[in-house]
């Protein structure tokens, strides 16, 4: 139950149950060594989200500070996300999770004055797709052969920050 949810920071004691939810999720989840990695970026926010039985998913992004310019949007960003991975215990999807986690993911980076989010997408992750075009993400790019193992493009998706949730 969504009113019963909340996210915390994720940290090294959270790992084993995200790996979990990441291998029933991802065709290729990411290792734990990746994770570590992950977790200990300070300009990385990785968040947990709990219900009282535990973690049922996790997300996260990378904060950068570089100016950078998309020529889809015509408009240089101060800071933006690259948001790196968002995933919902499967048990537990489609049960609006996924809305409060990346609400919250968005409200904090807001929160940063990140002004820019984008991600890569698989494009028969129809899901997936769905979920972001509702948060008013748009395709800005396609990534070739990004997901080696089924020789795979990525589509690059982008949003403004300032643009009002669903």
């Amino acid at each position: 139950m969504i009113s019963q949810c909340y996210c915390t920071i994720m940290t090294e004691k959270d790992i084993d149950t995200v790996l979990s939810i990441e291998k029933r999720v991802f065709k290729h989840p990411w290792s734990r060594e990746f994770f570590h990695l992950i977790v200990s970026d300070m300009h990385n926010c990785m968040l947990t989200l709990r219900t009282d039985a535990g973690v049922i998913g996790y997300g996260g992004y990378h904060l950068l500070k570089n100016r950078t310019s998309f020529l889809s949007t015509r408009h240089q960003y101060d800071r933006m996300i690259h948001l790196i991975n968002i995933a919902i215990a499967p048990q537990e999807q489609h049960n609006g999770f996924g809305t409060f986690l990346m609400n919250t993911l968005i409200r904090r980076a807001r929160a940063s004055k990140a002004e820019y989010c984008y991600l890569e997408v698989r494009p028969t992750n129809e899901n997936a797709f769905s979920f972001y075009r509702k948060w008013g993400f748009s395709i800005i790019g396609i990534i070739e052969n990004y997901y080696p193992h089924e020789c795979e493009n990525a589509l690059v998706m982008g949003s403004e920050l300032y643009l009002p949730s669903p």
